[in-house]
């Protein structure tokens, strides 16, 4: 009976070990960024917040575009979005947020459907896009030589070419990546700033005998207004951008928040931050570094009130050559006017897959940093565990170049105190103890 009686000890004490060491785990996993809920356009100074027009639609079945390929004969299919006609407006473009069946989606729309306009053409680039964001919507996309419309994403970039015909629309939507924080710049060109626009077009059209029917993917219309629209789908908010040309950013957070700004460059993204101080957390959008397997997610960038970071994708600088005794996954370079004062948390993610091929675990990850010429490890905790892939963050002193790698040998016991926590560990160790002082008093009997 004795025996019995510390076996059941020891097994209930087993059970309590094991459930602090699952609590402490599942809490470090449910430590992910938090969803915002409050959203702003930003515009050459002026600031305005925004809700998003909600339904219990995708954004594709709320967009309703139509063409000969998503739409049999029989049905009105005039190359246009027929779920925002009540939206529309004749020579204006639209902007707004959706929320849907599918998550957030950042949606556009040029022109109205039967409004007796001429058409368009314009271009976007949009920089700073999550790199989880695809064209869920492309207002056009079929084959055919009337169809010049183009869409692209890159890395943390997106961008559309739309040239239309009179009475129809132009248009599409990027939906992924915009559950988390997120601050995108949208670089319009409307009418003759666009790239398809054609001056030989452009002045066939300013013959008064040309009908609007002779133009192949463009009538010569012009835009006149962009709207952003906010609140009620059905009746909602509607505000008026100052500028057809100055760049807008729509982001996550308040109008009393610091303003960002991104632009592309040559190698990669640059982007501004203004209006925010040292205690800010203010998200950016990196490009996703070199590793295949590895990306950089976001960084919550601190310690600056005006800064400027250039994210390229490639190894720093300084210090030369990668971490000792660890393995890279993925490099990215961070300079500009500022990036020696800022501070903040990285996030960045690995695929399981990957680490499994290595024989490692998500314990064996760390984000480095420079520091007195040598890479150095972070405490780096895992956030998410999807079963297909760890996101982990990281807090990081400085922002002058980042590598995701496996760690220096020494730093694993570290790395598991910290994700595991001490308490776990000791736990462990208590089970041990039970284990030895039960086999010797079996021994005893």
């Amino acid at each position: 009976m004795r025996s019995r009686s510390a076996v059941t000890v020891l097994f209930v004490a087993g059970m309590v070990i094991v459930g602090l060491v699952g609590g402490v785990a599942g809490n470090t996993l449910a430590q992910s960024a938090p969803e915002s809920d409050t959203y702003v356009i930003e515009q050459d100074g002026a600031c305005q917040e925004i809700e998003p027009l909600s339904s219990e639609q995708s954004v594709e079945a709320f967009y309703d575009y139509r063409d000969h390929n998503t739409h049999p004969n029989g049905t009105d299919r005039m190359y246009s979005s027929y779920g925002t006609t009540h939206l529309q407006e004749s020579d204006t473009s639209l902007l707004f947020l959706h929320q849907g069946t599918d998550g957030l989606s950042l949606v556009m729309v040029h022109d109205e459907l039967d409004g007796e306009t001429a058409g368009g053409v314009v271009t976007f680039e949009l920089v700073g896009t999550p790199h989880d964001a695809e064209w869920a919507v492309r207002n056009d996309a079929y084959d055919g030589d009337t169809n010049r419309d183009e869409f692209e994403t890159g890395d943390a970039w997106a961008d559309a070419d739309w040239g239309y015909i009179e009475n129809r629309t132009g248009g599409g939507a990027l939906s992924g990546g915009f559950s988390d924080p997120f601050a995108v710049t949208i670089h319009p060109a409307f009418n003759e700033d666009a790239d398809l626009y054609d001056a030989d077009v452009a002045e066939e059209f300013d013959d008064e005998n040309v009908t609007g029917t002779s133009g192949d993917f463009w009538d010569g219309g012009e835009l006149e207004d962009w709207h952003v629209l906010s609140g009620d789908v059905t009746n909602p908010d509607r505000y008026e951008l100052q500028s057809l040309e100055e760049p807008v950013t729509i982001r996550t957070g308040t109008c009393g928040g610091p303003s960002v700004a991104s632009e592309r460059t040559d190698d990669g993204i640059a982007t501004t931050i203004s209006g925010a101080s040292v205690d800010d957390r203010t998200p950016v959008q990196p490009t996703a570094g070199t590793g295949d397997d590895a990306r950089f997610d976001r960084i919550d960038v601190t310690g600056v009130e005006e800064a400027t970071l250039e994210f390229e994708n490639g190894a720093p600088a300084d210090p030369e050559g990668e971490p000792a005794a660890a393995e890279t996954l993925s490099q990215l370079s961070v300079t500009g006017n500022s990036s020696g004062d800022a501070s903040g948390t990285v996030t960045f993610s690995v695929d399981a897959d990957e680490l499994d091929e290595r024989g490692l675990g998500s314990g064996d990850v760390a984000l480095y940093q420079p520091g007195d010429g040598e890479w150095n490890a972070n405490d780096t905790d895992v956030v998410v565990a999807s079963g297909d892939t760890y996101q982990f963050e990281a807090e990081v002193d400085s922002l002058e170049g980042l590598i995701i790698a496996t760690q220096h040998e020494e730093t694993v016991t570290e790395s598991l105190l910290s994700t595991v926590g001490y308490a776990s560990l000791v736990a462990v160790a208590s089970l041990a103890v039970l284990s030895m002082l039960w086999l010797a008093g079996m021994r005893r009997r």
